[in-house]
């Protein structure tokens, strides 16, 4: 249950509560992050955007830059970034994103980094009808990379991307362009999030959200209505039973 699974995060007893009242709303659903939450890749994105930094903007980014400065932001904002951190403004953007695109494709072909908790967690939500979509910041075409190689790429109908929106997170656009393609209102979805600016995002748009992630920031723990370590079944097991 909920309640043993995340016992030493502040905040975390509410994520049980959280999404109980979710499930008593008129039509539930779900709403996730895509980088290091659907997908399990934020150590790929890290060691992509490290070597494509090193080499191109002679920066040497660290974890704590990555996290601080980068995480939860769309791919075209991290490369402008990263422009500003490192003083190398007259880079190309698109050429250094075609890179990372293509740098991303390869690394997940050979590791699908879809979980199998987290495809037993679609699972389960798509067995009850419930609707899915996928917010993010990344590129449409990294989604269909990891999408096209998963169980979970029938299940989820809506993709909201980089492309999809002119202001990303914590702007709530893309999260109000994902209910309205749901045709679910704002206040009837559950969004899993692992960022700061993306759980900002979520609850500007009036959504309720769960954070996850192992290690969470201060930061992280300081906005997020609640937390659990990891997707799995077990974390909506007690509105949602097995079939």
């Amino acid at each position: 249950m909920l309640d043993s699974a995340v016992p030493s995060y502040p905040h975390a007893h509410s994520a049980r509560e959280v999404i109980s009242a979710w499930a008593c709303t008129v039509r539930p659903a779900v709403i996730f992050d895509f980088n290091g939450t659907l997908s399990d890749d934020e150590p790929i994105l890290f060691r992509i955007f490290s070597e494509l930094f090193g080499e191109h903007l002679n920066w040497a980014m660290t974890q704590q830059d990555y996290d601080r400065h980068l995480l939860g932001h769309s791919d075209r904002e991290i490369v402008e970034k990263a422009l500003e951190i490192s003083g190398a403004r007259d880079r190309d953007v698109d050429a250094l994103l075609a890179l990372r695109k293509r740098r991303y494709c390869e690394l997940v072909a050979d590791d699908n980094p879809i979980r199998p908790d987290t495809v037993r967690l679609v699972r389960r939500l798509a067995d009850h009808g419930v609707p899915l979509a996928i917010v993010t910041g990344a590129q449409r075409d990294d989604v269909r990379a990891v999408l096209s190689n998963s169980p979970v790429g029938e299940l989820i109908g809506v993709v909201v991307a980089e492309e999809d929106v002119t202001r990303g997170k914590p702007d709530p656009e893309g999260f109000l362009a994902g209910a309205s393609q749901l045709g679910c209102a704002p206040t009837n979805i559950l969004v899993f999030e692992d960022s700061v600016p993306g759980v900002q995002a979520a609850l500007a748009a009036g959504m309720r959200c769960v954070a996850v992630g192992l290690a969470p920031s201060d930061e992280l723990m300081a906005v997020a209505p609640a937390l659990v370590p990891r997707l799995s079944p077990d974390i909506v097991g007690h509105v949602l039973r097995e079939s």
